[in-house]
């Protein structure tokens, strides 16, 4: 006697089956889906974070040409030597109106160096965007797969959901003429009602998924059906990776250029302390004016040019303080800098290394597991159709089967988790 497979059983008796699955995939392709390239592109798409940092961006390079450009100068009116007895301005020869342009000039090279240091500033804010755009892409990219693969698992529980609901209905068949016992027929049913509550779950867990890619990229858009297709870090891209390359590739990483840069602003206020142990100066220039005398007489004006300097001899406890706390301050960033890359650098090899056993798994279910949970499925079929074995192992065969294709989904979806993960390490800026 020949024995069928369960799909080939029921498709024999249930010829309709074929047709909804038919009529199911026709519909779905013509609807619009969501790809991972236009997920990305929606969350890019006027994101508040970026366009924030931006603007922080405008301002310090608006910043940086202020800082390099001299002080207002100061203009002083001032009526000079008024004689109190009777304010008469012709009275007295000394007396003047006298007008001073006055304008300070800093330090050394104090204004060169601000100017430097705010165009350091502006540019830790640009780091600071190309880290918030992998960051912002690694969670779409998350939640897109963790979606993908609550879909996939639907598909798949479905599919298990159809095939156990027929042979339910075979089931039934046999039950009513005596052919089978009403233990059969409860199991059968326990089982539909149980894969009932596991696509209730799984819409559960889609729908919290698809509110949290909705963050990103909008409720109505995150709705969308998924697009199957997600072409992301080919696979031997990461696989040659050696401790030398992963140096150089986290070495341009943006949260890196931003303690490096960190550290450049720390040296800019270093020198700026050095700059203030140099003299500062000002430059006054004046104009006095003289009424004629009281019989007539002409009196002469009066210009002047005074130069001042800043004397810097009391700068043990403050410049000579201040030089050394800067420079404890350029040392933290220093050390800062080399933390973080020890830390990026262990996350890479973490991925790396999880990537390898990832693939490993996925090719032993793949030609081991999956195929061996099919056979087993197929026989124990094929031994209750004989009437040899037992219904109870038919179902245990065939659930086991559908939780290590569910296991092989979720293998192959954190196979793509970790992809993304790691082109948060290693992706061209």
């Amino acid at each position: 006697m020949k024995f069928l497979p369960l799909r080939s059983f029921i498709r024999c008796h249930f010829p309709c089956v074929t047709l909804i699955l038919m009529f199911a995939a026709s519909s779905t392709t013509a609807a619009e889906v969501l790809t991972l390239d236009k997920a990305e592109q929606f969350a890019l798409l006027n994101e508040p974070g970026i366009l924030g940092l931006d603007a922080k961006t405008q301002s310090m390079m608006h910043r940086s040409v202020a800082a390099g450009e001299l002080m207002d100068p100061k203009l002083q009116i001032g009526l000079l030597n008024l004689p109190s007895d009777s304010f008469d301005f012709d009275q007295e020869p000394m007396t003047q109106l006298k007008v001073s342009y006055i304008q300070e000039f800093p330090s050394g090279n104090s204004r060169e160096i601000n100017r430097e240091k705010a165009v350091n500033q502006s540019q830790q804010f640009q780091f600071q965007i190309e880290d918030r755009k992998r960051r912002l892409l690694t969670q779409v990219r998350l939640s897109y797969f963790e979606i993908l693969y609550w879909e996939r698992a639907r598909e798949t529980v479905e599919q298990n959901q159809q095939l156990v609901g027929q042979l339910s209905e075979f089931i039934q068949s046999r039950f009513s003429v005596g052919r089978t016992n009403q233990f059969e027929l409860i199991s059968v049913q326990q089982r539909l009602s149980k894969l009932d509550d596991q696509l209730t779950q799984i819409d559960q867990n889609i729908s919290g998924e698809r509110y949290t890619l909705s963050e990103w990229i909008g409720e109505e858009r995150s709705q969308l059906p998924l697009s199957s297709v997600v072409p992301l870090l080919e696979s031997g891209s990461w696989k040659n990776l050696d401790l030398e390359q992963i140096n150089q590739v986290i070495s341009q990483h943006p949260r890196v250029h931003e303690f490096n840069n960190q550290i450049e602003v720390s040296r800019k206020d270093l020198a700026l302390i050095r700059e203030s142990e140099k003299p500062g100066w000002n430059l006054n220039l004046s104009y006095a004016y003289r009424d004629d005398a009281p019989n007539g007489a002409d009196r002469a004006d009066f210009v002047s040019a005074t130069v001042t300097w800043d004397l810097p001899l009391f700068t043990e406890n403050r410049q000579q303080q201040q030089h050394q706390a800067q420079q404890y301050e350029v040392l933290s960033s220093q050390l800062q800098r080399d933390a973080l890359l020890q830390k990026l650098r262990s996350d890479v090899f973490r991925l790396k290394t999880n990537l390898e056993l990832l693939n490993r798994r996925d090719a032993l279910y793949h030609e081991t597991l999956v195929p061996q949970a099919e056979q087993r499925s197929q026989a124990a079929l094929q031994t209750y159709q004989s009437g040899s074995g037992s219904f109870s192992d038919v179902m245990q065969a065939y659930l086991e089967a559908l939780n290590i294709q569910l296991e092989q989904k979720r293998i192959q979806i954190d196979n793509l988790k970790s992809r993304a993960q790691l082109l948060y390490f290693i992706q061209a800026s």
